[in-house]
Protein backbone atom coordinates (compact mmCIF):
# COMPACT_ATOMS: atom_id res chain seq x y z
CA UNK A 1 0.00 0.00 0.00
CA UNK A 2 2.93 2.21 1.09
CA UNK A 3 4.55 1.23 -2.42
CA UNK A 4 1.94 2.40 -4.32
CA UNK A 5 1.22 5.54 -2.86
CA UNK A 6 4.80 6.49 -3.50
CA UNK A 7 4.47 5.62 -6.89
CA UNK A 8 0.81 7.78 -7.23
CA UNK A 9 2.89 10.83 -5.46
CA UNK A 10 6.00 10.35 -8.06
CA UNK A 11 3.71 9.84 -10.81
CA UNK A 12 1.61 13.33 -9.39
CA UNK A 13 4.98 14.86 -9.43
CA UNK A 14 6.30 13.57 -12.76
CA UNK A 15 3.05 15.09 -14.31
CA UNK A 16 3.01 18.23 -12.68
CA UNK A 17 6.28 19.16 -13.71
CA UNK A 18 5.59 18.33 -16.96
CA UNK A 19 2.41 20.76 -16.68
CA UNK A 20 4.75 23.80 -15.35
CA UNK A 21 7.19 22.99 -18.34
CA UNK A 22 4.86 22.74 -21.03
CA UNK A 23 3.47 26.29 -19.17
CA UNK A 24 7.38 27.49 -19.49
CA UNK A 25 7.30 26.11 -23.23
CA UNK A 26 4.19 28.38 -24.18
CA UNK A 27 5.59 31.56 -23.21
CA UNK A 28 9.47 31.43 -24.22
CA UNK A 29 9.02 33.86 -26.82
CA UNK A 30 7.58 36.33 -24.15
CA UNK A 31 10.47 35.80 -21.63
CA UNK A 32 12.99 38.51 -21.32
CA UNK A 33 16.95 37.86 -22.10
CA UNK A 34 19.73 37.80 -20.11
CA UNK A 35 21.69 40.58 -20.07
CA UNK A 36 25.38 40.62 -20.62
CA UNK A 37 26.16 42.90 -18.21
CA UNK A 38 24.90 40.80 -15.43
CA UNK A 39 27.86 39.17 -15.52
CA UNK A 40 29.41 42.57 -13.61
CA UNK A 41 27.24 41.49 -10.75
CA UNK A 42 29.17 39.23 -9.15
CA UNK A 43 30.20 40.16 -6.15
CA UNK A 44 33.19 37.83 -5.58
CA UNK A 45 35.04 38.77 -8.59
CA UNK A 46 39.09 38.16 -9.15
CA UNK A 47 38.78 40.78 -12.18
CA UNK A 48 38.75 44.47 -12.71
CA UNK A 49 36.30 45.76 -14.94
CA UNK A 50 38.54 48.44 -16.17
CA UNK A 51 40.04 44.69 -17.98
CA UNK A 52 36.98 44.21 -19.49
CA UNK A 53 36.24 45.95 -22.66
CA UNK A 54 33.17 43.74 -23.89
CA UNK A 55 31.38 44.35 -20.64
CA UNK A 56 31.74 48.03 -20.75
CA UNK A 57 31.09 48.44 -24.06
CA UNK A 58 27.54 46.42 -23.12
CA UNK A 59 27.14 48.36 -20.03
CA UNK A 60 27.37 52.33 -22.22
CA UNK A 61 25.13 50.55 -24.70
CA UNK A 62 22.24 48.77 -22.56
CA UNK A 63 22.42 51.02 -19.44
CA UNK A 64 21.31 54.99 -19.21
CA UNK A 65 23.18 55.31 -15.72
CA UNK A 66 26.59 54.24 -17.31
CA UNK A 67 26.07 56.59 -20.46
CA UNK A 68 25.28 59.67 -17.51
CA UNK A 69 28.04 59.02 -15.34
CA UNK A 70 30.56 58.94 -18.57
CA UNK A 71 28.76 61.42 -20.61
CA UNK A 72 27.00 64.06 -18.51
CA UNK A 73 30.55 65.41 -16.70
CA UNK A 74 32.64 65.63 -20.07
CA UNK A 75 29.24 67.58 -21.67
CA UNK A 76 29.19 70.02 -18.77
CA UNK A 77 32.91 70.72 -19.29
CA UNK A 78 32.74 71.74 -22.91
CA UNK A 79 28.91 73.27 -22.45
CA UNK A 80 29.84 76.65 -23.05
CA UNK A 81 32.86 75.85 -25.12
CA UNK A 82 36.54 77.26 -24.39
CA UNK A 83 38.18 80.57 -24.42
CA UNK A 84 41.44 81.07 -26.26
CA UNK A 85 43.49 83.97 -25.97
CA UNK A 86 46.80 85.05 -28.04
CA UNK A 87 48.41 88.55 -28.16
CA UNK A 88 49.64 87.63 -31.66
CA UNK A 89 46.09 86.04 -33.25
CA UNK A 90 43.91 89.27 -33.88
CA UNK A 91 40.00 89.19 -33.52
CA UNK A 92 39.41 88.42 -37.60
CA UNK A 93 41.62 85.26 -36.95
CA UNK A 94 40.29 84.29 -33.73
CA UNK A 95 37.19 84.16 -35.57
CA UNK A 96 38.78 81.87 -38.84
CA UNK A 97 40.56 79.79 -35.90
CA UNK A 98 37.05 79.09 -34.14
CA UNK A 99 34.96 78.88 -36.78
CA UNK A 100 37.23 75.93 -38.53
CA UNK A 101 37.52 74.17 -35.18
CA UNK A 102 33.87 74.58 -35.13
CA UNK A 103 33.05 73.09 -39.08
CA UNK A 104 36.01 70.26 -38.39
CA UNK A 105 34.56 69.25 -35.02
CA UNK A 106 37.85 69.57 -33.66
CA UNK A 107 36.58 70.04 -29.70
CA UNK A 108 33.87 67.88 -30.37
CA UNK A 109 36.00 64.59 -31.11
CA UNK A 110 38.52 65.75 -28.05
CA UNK A 111 35.34 65.84 -25.84
CA UNK A 112 34.40 62.30 -27.00
CA UNK A 113 38.04 61.08 -26.49
CA UNK A 114 37.47 62.42 -23.19
CA UNK A 115 34.48 60.38 -22.79
CA UNK A 116 35.95 57.06 -23.75
CA UNK A 117 38.80 57.87 -21.43
CA UNK A 118 36.24 57.68 -18.44
CA UNK A 119 34.73 54.69 -20.04
CA UNK A 120 37.51 52.32 -20.34
CA UNK A 121 40.30 53.98 -18.38
CA UNK A 122 42.15 55.70 -21.64
CA UNK A 123 41.68 57.12 -24.74
CA UNK A 124 43.87 59.51 -27.41
CA UNK A 125 43.30 61.52 -30.03
CA UNK A 126 44.73 60.64 -33.24
CA UNK A 127 46.11 62.52 -35.33
CA UNK A 128 45.65 62.17 -39.19
CA UNK A 129 48.11 63.28 -41.93
CA UNK A 130 49.98 63.10 -44.74
CA UNK A 131 53.44 62.53 -42.77
CA UNK A 132 55.16 59.29 -42.72
CA UNK A 133 53.86 57.75 -39.32
CA UNK A 134 56.90 55.50 -39.19
CA UNK A 135 58.58 59.01 -38.59
CA UNK A 136 58.44 61.64 -35.45
CA UNK A 137 55.28 63.82 -36.17
CA UNK A 138 57.47 67.61 -37.36
CA UNK A 139 55.00 70.48 -37.03
CA UNK A 140 57.21 72.42 -39.71
CA UNK A 141 56.09 70.25 -42.42
CA UNK A 142 52.65 71.48 -41.58
CA UNK A 143 51.00 73.91 -44.54
CA UNK A 144 47.91 75.39 -45.58
CA UNK A 145 47.55 72.12 -48.10
CA UNK A 146 48.37 70.06 -45.58
CA UNK A 147 45.81 67.41 -44.22
CA UNK A 148 45.19 67.65 -41.19
CA UNK A 149 42.41 66.29 -38.95
CA UNK A 150 41.65 64.10 -35.77
CA UNK A 151 40.10 61.08 -35.02
CA UNK A 152 38.65 59.89 -31.05
CA UNK A 153 39.93 56.59 -30.37
CA UNK A 154 39.33 53.94 -27.55
CA UNK A 155 42.61 52.32 -25.64
CA UNK A 156 41.34 49.00 -27.25
CA UNK A 157 42.34 50.06 -30.10
CA UNK A 158 45.79 51.04 -29.25
CA UNK A 159 48.54 48.53 -28.51
CA UNK A 160 51.10 49.77 -26.94
CA UNK A 161 54.83 48.04 -27.55
CA UNK A 162 56.69 48.83 -24.34
CA UNK A 163 55.32 49.05 -20.86
CA UNK A 164 57.65 49.64 -18.20
CA UNK A 165 57.21 47.12 -14.87
CA UNK A 166 55.06 49.84 -12.87
CA UNK A 167 53.06 49.80 -15.69
CA UNK A 168 53.81 53.24 -16.89
CA UNK A 169 54.63 53.98 -20.72
CA UNK A 170 58.39 54.11 -21.62
CA UNK A 171 60.17 57.37 -22.17
CA UNK A 172 61.74 56.53 -24.91
CA UNK A 173 60.81 58.94 -27.83
CA UNK A 174 61.54 56.11 -30.19
CA UNK A 175 58.17 54.16 -28.94
CA UNK A 176 55.42 52.98 -31.62
CA UNK A 177 51.74 52.29 -31.25
CA UNK A 178 49.87 49.79 -33.35
CA UNK A 179 46.35 51.04 -34.63
CA UNK A 180 44.55 48.42 -36.56
CA UNK A 181 47.78 46.46 -37.09
CA UNK A 182 49.98 49.86 -38.49
CA UNK A 183 52.75 51.17 -36.61
CA UNK A 184 52.31 54.76 -35.42
CA UNK A 185 54.94 56.84 -33.85
CA UNK A 186 53.74 58.14 -30.13
CA UNK A 187 53.84 61.81 -31.31
CA UNK A 188 50.70 61.42 -33.36
CA UNK A 189 48.96 60.43 -30.17
CA UNK A 190 47.25 62.21 -27.91
CA UNK A 191 46.94 60.34 -25.01
CA UNK A 192 44.23 60.92 -21.77
CA UNK A 193 44.34 58.99 -19.13
CA UNK A 194 41.49 57.49 -16.73
CA UNK A 195 41.81 57.83 -12.72
CA UNK A 196 45.31 56.36 -11.44
CA UNK A 197 45.18 53.34 -9.79
CA UNK A 198 47.33 52.42 -6.69
CA UNK A 199 50.92 50.90 -7.20
CA UNK A 200 49.69 47.50 -7.05
CA UNK A 201 46.84 47.37 -9.25
CA UNK A 202 48.41 49.69 -11.82
CA UNK A 203 50.78 46.86 -13.86
CA UNK A 204 47.53 45.27 -14.22
CA UNK A 205 46.07 48.11 -16.63
CA UNK A 206 49.06 48.24 -18.93
CA UNK A 207 49.81 51.80 -18.38
CA UNK A 208 45.94 53.11 -18.82
CA UNK A 209 43.86 54.40 -15.76
CA UNK A 210 40.58 52.86 -13.66
CA UNK A 211 37.56 52.87 -15.91
CA UNK A 212 35.06 55.14 -14.04
CA UNK A 213 32.64 52.50 -13.51
CA UNK A 214 35.48 50.56 -11.52
CA UNK A 215 35.16 52.72 -8.37
CA UNK A 216 30.55 52.00 -8.69
CA UNK A 217 30.84 48.66 -8.96
CA UNK A 218 29.23 48.08 -5.86
CA UNK A 219 27.01 50.92 -6.39
CA UNK A 220 25.49 50.16 -9.52
CA UNK A 221 25.25 46.35 -9.06
CA UNK A 222 22.42 47.45 -6.59
CA UNK A 223 20.88 49.62 -8.67
CA UNK A 224 20.78 47.20 -11.68
CA UNK A 225 19.47 44.24 -9.33
CA UNK A 226 16.69 46.60 -8.25
CA UNK A 227 16.13 47.39 -11.95
CA UNK A 228 15.41 44.02 -12.41
CA UNK A 229 13.64 42.92 -9.44
CA UNK A 230 10.70 45.43 -10.36
CA UNK A 231 11.15 44.35 -13.59
CA UNK A 232 10.13 40.92 -12.95
CA UNK A 233 8.11 41.52 -10.08
CA UNK A 234 5.44 43.60 -12.71
CA UNK A 235 4.92 39.87 -14.18
CA UNK A 236 4.56 38.36 -11.34
CA UNK A 237 2.19 41.21 -9.22
CA UNK A 238 -0.95 39.43 -9.76
CA UNK A 239 -0.84 35.39 -9.77
CA UNK A 240 -4.10 33.26 -10.80
CA UNK A 241 -4.72 30.18 -8.59
CA UNK A 242 -6.78 27.27 -10.18
CA UNK A 243 -8.61 25.09 -8.16
CA UNK A 244 -9.60 22.19 -10.17
CA UNK A 245 -11.81 19.49 -9.28
CA UNK A 246 -10.21 16.32 -9.54
CA UNK A 247 -6.57 17.56 -11.01
CA UNK A 248 -4.50 14.83 -8.96
CA UNK A 249 -6.47 12.06 -10.86
CA UNK A 250 -6.20 13.47 -14.16
CA UNK A 251 -2.19 14.35 -13.26
CA UNK A 252 -1.76 10.38 -12.68
CA UNK A 253 -1.73 9.85 -16.55
CA UNK A 254 0.14 11.48 -19.43
CA UNK A 255 -3.46 12.25 -20.99
CA UNK A 256 -4.17 13.71 -18.24
CA UNK A 257 -1.22 16.31 -17.66
CA UNK A 258 -2.01 17.37 -21.12
CA UNK A 259 -5.58 18.08 -20.52
CA UNK A 260 -4.90 20.09 -17.58
CA UNK A 261 -2.19 22.24 -19.44
CA UNK A 262 -4.45 22.85 -22.15
CA UNK A 263 -7.47 23.50 -19.56
CA UNK A 264 -5.41 26.38 -18.17
CA UNK A 265 -4.43 27.60 -20.97
CA UNK A 266 -7.30 27.80 -22.84
CA UNK A 267 -8.90 29.67 -19.57
CA UNK A 268 -5.89 32.56 -19.92
CA UNK A 269 -6.73 32.91 -23.46
CA UNK A 270 -10.07 33.68 -22.65
CA UNK A 271 -9.56 35.53 -19.85
CA UNK A 272 -6.79 38.14 -21.23
CA UNK A 273 -8.87 38.79 -24.63
CA UNK A 274 -12.60 38.86 -23.51
CA UNK A 275 -11.81 39.75 -20.12
CA UNK A 276 -13.69 36.71 -18.59
CA UNK A 277 -13.34 33.00 -17.60
CA UNK A 278 -15.12 30.01 -18.48
CA UNK A 279 -14.90 27.49 -15.69
CA UNK A 280 -16.64 24.11 -14.78
CA UNK A 281 -18.99 24.43 -11.44
CA UNK A 282 -17.33 22.53 -9.63
CA UNK A 283 -13.90 24.63 -10.20
CA UNK A 284 -13.09 27.30 -8.10
CA UNK A 285 -10.77 30.31 -9.07
CA UNK A 286 -8.89 32.92 -6.82
CA UNK A 287 -6.22 35.72 -7.81
CA UNK A 288 -3.38 36.97 -5.49
CA UNK A 289 -2.05 40.52 -5.43
CA UNK A 290 1.62 41.47 -4.72
CA UNK A 291 2.34 45.19 -2.58
CA UNK A 292 5.10 46.98 -3.86
CA UNK A 293 5.71 48.94 -0.12
CA UNK A 294 8.78 49.29 0.06
CA UNK A 295 11.05 49.57 -2.69
CA UNK A 296 10.80 53.15 -3.14
CA UNK A 297 12.58 53.75 0.07
CA UNK A 298 14.92 50.97 -0.76
CA UNK A 299 16.01 52.69 -4.53
CA UNK A 300 15.99 56.23 -3.20
CA UNK A 301 19.13 54.64 -1.03
CA UNK A 302 20.92 53.20 -3.78
CA UNK A 303 20.29 56.02 -6.30
CA UNK A 304 22.27 58.04 -2.91
CA UNK A 305 24.81 55.55 -2.67
CA UNK A 306 25.18 55.83 -6.61
CA UNK A 307 25.58 59.03 -6.50
CA UNK A 308 28.05 59.43 -3.75
CA UNK A 309 29.99 57.00 -5.11
CA UNK A 310 30.15 59.17 -8.33
CA UNK A 311 30.15 62.84 -6.90
CA UNK A 312 27.56 63.41 -8.73
CA UNK A 313 24.20 64.95 -7.38
CA UNK A 314 20.99 63.24 -7.73
CA UNK A 315 19.85 66.25 -9.89
CA UNK A 316 21.93 65.51 -12.70
CA UNK A 317 22.20 61.67 -12.54
CA UNK A 318 18.87 60.99 -12.16
CA UNK A 319 17.60 64.18 -13.24
CA UNK A 320 15.41 64.25 -9.83
CA UNK A 321 15.37 67.57 -8.05
CA UNK A 322 16.26 68.52 -4.84
CA UNK A 323 13.94 67.35 -1.87
CA UNK A 324 13.13 69.20 1.27
CA UNK A 325 15.00 72.68 2.77
CA UNK A 326 17.96 71.70 0.40
CA UNK A 327 18.42 73.93 -2.56
CA UNK A 328 20.86 71.84 -4.17
CA UNK A 329 23.35 74.55 -4.84
CA UNK A 330 26.26 72.78 -2.75
CA UNK A 331 25.58 69.69 -4.58
CA UNK A 332 26.06 71.50 -8.04
CA UNK A 333 28.83 73.81 -6.63
CA UNK A 334 30.80 69.65 -5.35
CA UNK A 335 29.57 68.57 -8.68
CA UNK A 336 31.38 71.74 -10.49
CA UNK A 337 35.09 71.03 -8.64
CA UNK A 338 34.89 67.46 -9.71
CA UNK A 339 34.35 68.60 -13.18
CA UNK A 340 37.12 71.55 -13.07
CA UNK A 341 39.40 68.84 -11.63
CA UNK A 342 38.59 65.40 -13.01
CA UNK A 343 38.04 66.33 -16.63
CA UNK A 344 39.36 70.20 -17.65
CA UNK A 345 42.22 70.22 -15.59
CA UNK A 346 43.55 66.63 -17.26
CA UNK A 347 42.35 68.08 -21.13
CA UNK A 348 43.86 71.75 -20.78
CA UNK A 349 46.94 71.30 -22.10
CA UNK A 350 46.19 68.22 -24.83
CA UNK A 351 44.12 70.49 -26.22
CA UNK A 352 46.37 73.38 -26.30
CA UNK A 353 48.35 70.99 -28.44
CA UNK A 354 46.12 70.50 -31.02
CA UNK A 355 44.63 73.66 -31.18
CA UNK A 356 48.69 74.74 -31.63
CA UNK A 357 48.63 72.71 -34.81
CA UNK A 358 45.38 74.05 -36.13
CA UNK A 359 47.28 77.53 -35.60
CA UNK A 360 50.38 76.47 -37.45
CA UNK A 361 48.09 74.90 -40.41
CA UNK A 362 45.89 78.60 -40.79
CA UNK A 363 48.45 81.05 -39.81
CA UNK A 364 51.65 79.27 -40.21
CA UNK A 365 52.95 79.70 -36.53
CA UNK A 366 52.14 78.57 -33.37
CA UNK A 367 51.35 81.45 -31.25
CA UNK A 368 54.41 81.17 -28.15
CA UNK A 369 51.40 83.33 -25.80
CA UNK A 370 48.55 81.00 -26.76
CA UNK A 371 46.36 80.42 -23.72
CA UNK A 372 43.22 78.34 -22.82
CA UNK A 373 40.46 78.88 -20.15
CA UNK A 374 37.04 77.42 -19.57
CA UNK A 375 34.07 79.85 -18.92
CA UNK A 376 32.98 79.09 -15.45
CA UNK A 377 30.39 75.94 -14.88
CA UNK A 378 27.98 77.95 -12.58
CA UNK A 379 25.18 78.81 -14.92
CA UNK A 380 22.99 82.27 -13.68
CA UNK A 381 19.67 83.22 -13.82
CA UNK A 382 18.30 85.68 -16.17
CA UNK A 383 17.72 88.16 -13.03
CA UNK A 384 21.31 86.95 -10.98
CA UNK A 385 23.03 87.61 -14.89
CA UNK A 386 21.34 91.00 -14.75
CA UNK A 387 21.97 92.10 -11.23
CA UNK A 388 25.84 91.41 -11.67
CA UNK A 389 25.74 93.05 -15.00
CA UNK A 390 24.43 96.44 -13.09
CA UNK A 391 26.80 96.49 -10.33
CA UNK A 392 29.79 95.94 -12.79
CA UNK A 393 28.68 99.08 -14.64
CA UNK A 394 27.81 101.26 -11.20
CA UNK A 395 31.15 100.24 -10.37
CA UNK A 396 32.84 101.43 -13.70
CA UNK A 397 30.60 104.77 -13.90
CA UNK A 398 31.85 105.60 -10.19
CA UNK A 399 35.41 104.87 -11.88
CA UNK A 400 34.54 107.25 -14.34
CA UNK A 401 33.16 109.58 -12.19
CA UNK A 402 36.26 109.86 -9.66
CA UNK A 403 38.82 110.49 -12.91
CA UNK A 404 40.15 107.12 -12.57
CA UNK A 405 39.37 106.03 -16.08
CA UNK A 406 38.57 108.13 -18.80
CA UNK A 407 36.11 107.55 -21.60
CA UNK A 408 37.46 104.89 -23.69
CA UNK A 409 38.57 102.98 -21.15
CA UNK A 410 35.14 103.28 -19.59
CA UNK A 411 33.66 101.99 -23.43
CA UNK A 412 36.43 99.06 -23.54
CA UNK A 413 35.26 98.17 -19.64
CA UNK A 414 31.75 98.02 -21.18
CA UNK A 415 32.83 95.96 -24.26
CA UNK A 416 34.24 93.46 -22.65
CA UNK A 417 31.72 92.36 -20.61
CA UNK A 418 29.06 93.31 -22.26
CA UNK A 419 27.18 95.71 -20.38
CA UNK A 420 25.33 97.06 -22.68
CA UNK A 421 22.98 96.02 -25.63
CA UNK A 422 25.22 97.73 -27.92
CA UNK A 423 28.94 97.99 -28.91
CA UNK A 424 30.60 101.15 -27.58
CA UNK A 425 33.10 102.55 -30.31
CA UNK A 426 36.02 103.39 -28.16
CA UNK A 427 37.65 106.26 -30.20
CA UNK A 428 34.31 107.77 -30.92
CA UNK A 429 34.51 111.46 -29.27
CA UNK A 430 31.25 111.52 -26.71
CA UNK A 431 28.50 114.30 -28.03
CA UNK A 432 28.53 116.93 -25.64
CA UNK A 433 24.99 117.37 -23.77
CA UNK A 434 22.58 120.35 -24.38
CA UNK A 435 24.27 123.66 -22.55
CA UNK A 436 27.79 122.04 -21.83
CA UNK A 437 30.51 123.59 -23.52
CA UNK A 438 32.92 120.83 -22.54
CA UNK A 439 33.52 117.16 -21.20
CA UNK A 440 35.69 117.11 -18.52
CA UNK A 441 33.24 116.90 -15.98
CA UNK A 442 32.10 113.17 -15.75
CA UNK A 443 27.61 112.89 -15.89
CA UNK A 444 27.29 111.61 -12.73
CA UNK A 445 28.67 115.09 -11.23
CA UNK A 446 26.98 117.35 -13.44
CA UNK A 447 23.55 115.71 -11.98
CA UNK A 448 24.36 115.82 -8.08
Amino acid sequence: MDDMTQTNEDQISNSLGSVVQNLNLSQQFYSAQVSQTDTMQINIRGYLVSNNRNLLNWLYVEHGIVQTLVDQPVDDAFRAGIEIKSENIDADDMELLENYMERYEVIQKIAQAVKWGRLFGGSAILLLTDQDYMKPFDINKVTEKSRLDFAAIDMWELLKTQVSTQGELSPDETEFFHYYGKQVHRSYVFVFKGKEAPSLIRPMLRGWGMSEVERAVRSVNQYLKNQNVVFDLLDEAKIDVYKIEGMNTALMTPTGANQVTTRIQYANSIKSHQNAIVMDKEDEYDQKQMTFSGLSEILNQIRQSVAADLKMPMTKLFGLSSAGFNSGEDDIENYNSMVEGEVRAKVKYLMLDIIGICCKKLFGEVPPDLKLSFPPLRILGADQEESIKEKKFNRMLQAYDRGLADAEMFKEGANKDSLLSIELDPMQEPELPDGADNFDTPPISQGA
